[in-house]
């Protein structure tokens, strides 16, 4: 049974479409990347499925219960975004920011400095807990973002979903890996469900199980990366046809 069920689902912004999806799923434990050229519908499809944009017909279900159902401190604890950037006005420190991770869990002060810590040793931000957030640079706010959320979802009584924009935008080389790497062992190991807006084809192909390709609101193509990124397709979609090589560990590779 999918975790997540999308249906026939139309979005207006100004009296224009931007999204009109007919149907896509998700199971617990998959990573979908969501990949197409500027302006295909990515980002509206995350703040569609994590409910910052209502839609004008059809419908999202999590866990066979439409998503507007869900009571909102319930659905908090199952549905968790990243967003590309976070801007915070106070000086907060960064152990402070993963803190309200715990608004919608019933945990005391000391769990809950317990649980920020643990998720941010996981996030590699354990060494910048007493920083101002403000201080920091963008891919270390991205990643205390994310042990937030991660926190946030740590209590949920069925598969987690958490929906990250670009997570590697502001990451360097080796953080791009390592989150992507924690991203896809949590899908692995707690069942997460992930879908995560990448620009990277080939980080796509490493760590998604599914892709889902978007261009002009519609989802043109769904499936395995293997499958779906070929060199004619990706020609289609964005005006470059790449050379499809294999690396010496068997993972496609576009150049």
């Amino acid at each position: 049974m999918s975790m997540l069920i999308i249906d026939q689902l139309q979005v207006y912004r100004r009296g224009v479409a931007v999204l009109s999806i007919s149907h896509a799923e998700l199971q617990a434990g998959e990573v979908i990347a969501v990949l197409g050229p500027n302006g295909a519908g990515k980002s509206s499809l995350l703040k569609a499925i994590s409910s910052q944009w209502l839609a004008d017909s059809g419908s999202i279900h999590l866990h066979d219960k439409a998503l507007q159902e869900w009571p909102r401190r319930e659905r908090a604890r199952h549905v968790g975004v990243l967003p590309q950037s976070s801007e915070l006005s106070f000086p907060f420190r960064a152990q402070e920011v993963v803190a309200i991770g715990a608004t919608p869990l019933s945990l005391d002060s000391s769990q809950i400095r317990e649980q920020s810590l643990h998720w941010m040793q996981i996030t590699d931000t354990l060494p910048f807990a007493d920083r101002i957030y403000t201080s920091l640079s963008g891919g270390e706010r991205q990643r205390v973002q994310l042990a937030r959320i991660l926190l946030q979802l740590s209590s949920a009584e069925k598969p987690p979903l958490l929906l990250l924009d670009e997570p590697t935008s502001a990451q360097d080389l080796g953080q791009q890996h390592h989150l992507l790497q924690l991203i896809r062992q949590l899908s692995q190991q707690q069942n997460t469900g992930v879908i995560m807006i990448l620009h990277d084809l080939n980080q796509a192909i490493r760590y998604a199980d599914k892709i889902w390709l978007l261009k002009e609101g519609k989802m043109i193509a769904s499936g395995a990366p293997e499958t779906i990124l070929q060199p004619d397709r990706i020609e289609q979609t964005w005006g470059y046809c790449p050379e499809l090589l294999s690396s010496k560990d068997g993972h496609q590779v576009l150049i």
